[in-house]
């Protein structure tokens, strides 16, 4: 499937909307050029979830997590990677990132993702690919 968003505003909205059918235990790599759309996807899946804090970029930080307060969902925290500092999977285990990828309770997304397929494949962890392509200044394609 492809999607294609026309603006930053629309990535958002895309994002959101993605983020309202996620159920739990998801792990989304996130793939695609510098400026594709990555971060900014990841905040409109936060908006979808309820989260009201500013999302940004976890490039130097490495992980950030987010609480869910509402009740309703049966997903906790929103954790946010990102691996484009060449981060090898001892780096995420030793920060606790690798935990998060096997709770329901959480949804995880990992920017520059395409370093763990090997990783998440060989430990039976289910993960979904999103590869974004810069199509022009604003557009975005989107493809699963």
């Amino acid at each position: 499937m492809n999607v294609i968003t026309k603006s930053e505003q629309e990535t958002i909205k895309f994002g959101e909307k993605f983020g309202k059918t996620l159920k739990g235990g998801e792990v989304v790599l996130l793939i695609g050029d510098l400026g594709a759309g990555k971060t900014t996807f990841v905040k409109g899946v936060a908006k979808g979830l309820g989260i009201t804090r500013v999302v940004n970029s976890p490039t130097f930080v490495l992980m950030k997590i987010y609480e869910i307060r509402n009740k309703e969902y049966r997903i906790k925290k929103l954790v946010h990677i990102d691996t484009y500092r060449g981060l090898e999977i001892g780096d995420l285990e030793n920060i606790g990132a690798v935990e998060y990828f096997k709770r329901q309770d959480c949804v995880s997304f990992v920017e520059w993702g395409e370093s763990l397929e090997e990783y998440l494949k060989k430990e039976k962890i289910t993960f979904q690919k999103i590869v974004i392509r810069n199509i022009n200044e604003n557009e975005r394609e989107f493809s699963f």
